[in-house]
């Protein structure tokens, strides 16, 4: 599916085709500065990688690695660059199903995880009637998606950090990314060994290990609300697994809404689930 809006948006939002992100951080900030954040993010980047695969201390699992994250995002300018370079087709993916399935967006809109707002913008924009909340850890990420939503003039929006007191519910969540910040999974060294027991485990199993993550979903759903989640799972144990972890958590999927699609995550072709669920209705 292919829509004209999707390609205008992108456009107006400053995401574009980017070849090599070094090159644009040295035609973006020069010599000195690009220099400096090509080093900076090469640290990082390995740095995340590093405790990603081995773990450490205070990393035992795989989780967001917030100091990048706040790095890519300490000005709408940088977000942008690497957004354009990592994640332009991923958007156009997304956009694409949230398109697909616009009939199950209404009322209050909750984006879980909304990073710097791109897709926040886009589902606002699509939904002027609905109030549209950005919600993310990093405050330069808030900060960022903020800077964004007056550039697009997008007034139906605004961003937050997580607050735990009187947590409000919406009729609509999205989450997009998230399990990988709120699972605990073993370091990615183990992953032949982890491959073998994940092939071995029954969907009851692989249940457990995302029943947190769904619970703290199915808490931001009002009843007959609706959640739409696009995920990346390893394999197909793992994506029943979290199908069933929701389901128990009250949220029952609504027929004919699954899709999967594939696009570039680093050097590596990535496959990414959205569905759609519904809560309180089988």
């Amino acid at each position: 599916m292919s829509d004209s809006r999707i390609k205008e948006y992108l456009s107006q939002a400053g995401i574009r085709r980017i070849h090599e992100l070094d090159t644009a951080l040295l035609e973006a900030f020069g010599q000195e500065e690009g220099k400096a954040h090509i080093e900076r993010l090469t640290k990082l980047y390995d740095r995340s990688e590093e405790r990603l695969i081995y773990g450490s201390k205070d990393t035992p699992y795989l989780r967001r690695q917030e100091e990048l994250v706040d790095y890519l995002n300490q000005s709408l300018q940088m977000s942008l660059l690497s957004a354009s370079f990592y994640d332009r087709v991923f958007f156009r993916r997304v956009m694409e199903y949230l398109l697909r399935y616009e009939s199950f967006w209404e009322g209050d809109i909750l984006d879980m995880g909304c990073g710097n707002g791109i897709l926040t913008c886009f589902l606002a924009r699509l939904h002027p009637d609905s109030s549209v909340t950005g919600l993310d850890l990093s405050q330069n990420a808030v900060s960022t998606a903020e800077e964004l939503a007056g550039r697009l003039q997008v007034g139906n929006v605004h961003f937050t950090s997580p607050q735990v007191p009187g947590q409000k519910k919406f009729d609509t969540l999205f989450s997009c990314r998230t399990v990988h910040e709120n699972v605990k999974w073993k370091p990615l060294a183990e992953k032949q060994r982890m491959a073998a027991l994940s092939a071995g485990q029954s969907i009851d199993e692989q249940a457990k290990r995302y029943e947190g993550y769904a619970k703290e979903l199915a808490a931001f759903v009002k009843p007959l609300g609706y959640l739409i989640s696009v995920e990346r799972c390893e394999d197909e144990s793992s994506h029943a697994g979290l199908v069933r972890a929701l389901e128990e958590s009250g949220l029952c999927q609504v027929k004919g809404t699954y899709m999967q699609f594939f696009c570039k995550n680093g050097d590596e072709t990535a496959a990414f689930q959205a569905m759609i669920f519904q809560k309180g209705k089988k």
